[in-house]
């Protein structure tokens, strides 16, 4: 087999062998077009392109945007510049009714006064599309069918807590079923979400402490929340939500004396180098003396520390004159 490379077949070409050329365009499996002109009007076009379906002016002096509505734009900018271009996920409906997704290539042929005209290389990305579509779709079922069957879950502990009459078993289950909730609302915001892979951290953060608020409204807490509107993935959301969940939980339970009404404060900040903090503060009574968040054996503590490292994120605690705020730094 010769290759265009080799020096025969180049000086061929070289030679003035058009012919050799045009028949290879002709039957290149790939649909290709010359436009000319600001009008971009066929010049040329080869087979595979004259069977397309979205193009019933492909012929000499019919206008390729006729066919291809949006690549009016990304035609003039390579005929002016002389650059290529590629336009992504173009949708077309074709003469038979179908639409079409197109991946396209324009490269500018260059004449005596610049680039004269365009080379147009069409991709059929419909069946890609078509995968990516029913993909998302998928993701999107498997969260909701998760986010019910966590709620299931929860509902069968909440009947298991019921059933007891030990006081601390039933908070027990009820601090589960937090856990699970969190979880379940993650889930909920990914079925939303049109990404599929990624949460409003802002937005759900807030519905989080709202949430989390209704519980501690009956021992006379508030919480508050300053956040930062940012997209994280899911596996950074849900470990750092149930950070949240038992910070919170934490400081509304033991930062202030019974019966004495209190704030807890969340914050979330991102950084312009990437990295990310969260805190919760109260006013209250402050940690005990020596406490060290480090060595802390409480089941709530043992959670909040595999959580910050498994996001590779370091836990403080300090002062709040009055009260304690707890950080966690998180890494871009």
């Amino acid at each position: 087999m010769v290759s265009l490379s080799d020096t025969a077949a180049a000086g061929a070409l070289e030679a003035g062998d058009t012919a050799l050329l045009l028949a290879s365009l002709e039957q290149a499996p790939v649909a290709m077009a010359v436009v000319e002109g600001p009008e971009h009007r066929y010049r040329y076009v080869n087979a595979a392109f004259r069977a397309l379906p979205a193009t019933p002016a492909a012929q000499p002096g019919g206008r390729l945007v006729d066919g291809f509505p949006g690549l009016a734009d990304g035609l003039e900018e390579v005929r002016r510049s002389g650059r290529t271009a590629r336009v992504s996920d173009l949708a077309v409906t074709g003469a038979d009714g179908r639409t079409r997704v197109w991946d396209i290539d324009c490269a500018p042929l260059a004449g005596s006064e610049g680039a004269r005209g365009v080379l147009v290389t069409m991709h059929d990305v419909s069946t890609k599309a078509a995968a990516l579509k029913a993909t998302e779709e998928l993701l999107r079922e498997v969260n909701h069918r998760v986010k019910n069957s966590l709620q299931l879950v929860s509902s069968l502990l909440t009947l298991q807590a019921l059933s007891s009459k030990d006081t601390e078993l039933r908070r027990q289950f009820q601090e589960a079923c937090g856990r699970i909730g969190t979880i379940a609302q993650v889930h909920q915001r990914l079925y939303q979400s049109q990404t599929y892979s990624e949460v409003a951290f802002g937005a759900y953060l807030r519905d989080l402490c709202r949430e989390l608020g209704g519980s501690a409204a009956a021992a006379g807490r508030t919480i508050a929340v300053e956040t930062d509107d940012v997209d994280l993935p899911a596996d950074t959301v849900i470990p750092l939500a149930l950070v949240v969940n038992e910070l919170v939980s934490n400081a509304v339970k033991y930062a202030y004396p019974e019966g004495q009404p209190g704030e807890v404060a969340v914050g979330f900040r991102v950084q312009p180098d990437g990295r990310k903090s969260l805190t919760v503060a109260d006013h209250g009574r402050g940690l005990p003396e020596g406490y060290d968040v480090a060595r802390a054996d409480t089941l709530g503590m043992k959670v909040i520390r595999a959580f910050i490292g498994q996001l590779k994120g370091k836990l403080r605690a300090e002062p709040n004159v009055p009260g304690t705020r707890f950080v966690v730094d998180l890494p871009a």
